[in-house]
């Protein structure tokens, strides 16, 4: 695949309910998994806005685009190839979540059916509300400090501190920098707890 003008910009493509994104904001992609459509379906997933992609060998991989913070592409492109990976290992494929109306009254009170009862569970909400909650703390510290911002991003993904430094140019010694962090994860839970709790 040939490296052009939209290999990181995807602004030619739809978010992953069609709506469109601030100008702060710009489209990533993320693979479309199981679990991930479960998540996104709340917030409006519309199975027409899901492109997929070929890999190597010729394995195709659901993908949808979400708006992000304008400015770690490359740390979303990283998460994106990692998810590629594991998709492809897993082989995860999307279960078709049609649902007759038969199927539906029969399995209600089935509890062991697969039948979808509206009161049973708000999961996929909570974590929904939970990956927005932490977008908001990222986009809160980012505006204090744009490196805090990209900090608490590399820490979420599973990054440690001397990787971070590697990865954030502080322009500090490594003791400033590892301070610097830890002064980053304690703003971000006094703003958690003062906001989001």
């Amino acid at each position: 695949m040939a490296k052009d003008e939209f290999y990181r910009n995807f602004s030619n493509r739809a978010s992953f309910n069609g709506q469109a994104i601030r100008a702060d904001e710009e489209l990533v992609p993320v693979v479309l998994s199981k679990e991930m459509a479960q998540t996104l379906k709340p917030a409006g997933l519309n199975y027409d806005n899901v492109e997929t992609w070929t890999f190597r060998h010729g394995k195709k991989v659901p993908v949808v685009f979400i708006p992000n913070k304008k400015g770690n592409m490359e740390s979303y492109m990283k998460i994106f190839n990692d998810d590629v990976e594991r998709y492809l290992k897993h082989k995860d494929s999307i279960l078709s979540d049609d649902l007759s109306l038969d199927e539906f009254l029969d399995n209600i009170d089935d509890e062991d059916g697969s039948g979808y009862d509206p009161t049973g569970t708000t999961e996929n909400e909570d974590n929904a509300m939970f990956l927005m909650t932490i977008s908001m703390l990222i986009d809160d510290l980012a505006e204090q400090d744009a490196n805090m911002g990209k900090i608490m991003q590399l820490l979420i993904d599973g990054y440690q501190k001397n990787e971070i430094l590697s990865k954030v140019e502080l322009g500090k010694g490594k003791t400033q920098g590892y301070a610097f962090i830890e002064k980053t994860q304690k703003l971000a839970k006094e703003l958690f707890d003062k906001k989001y709790r």
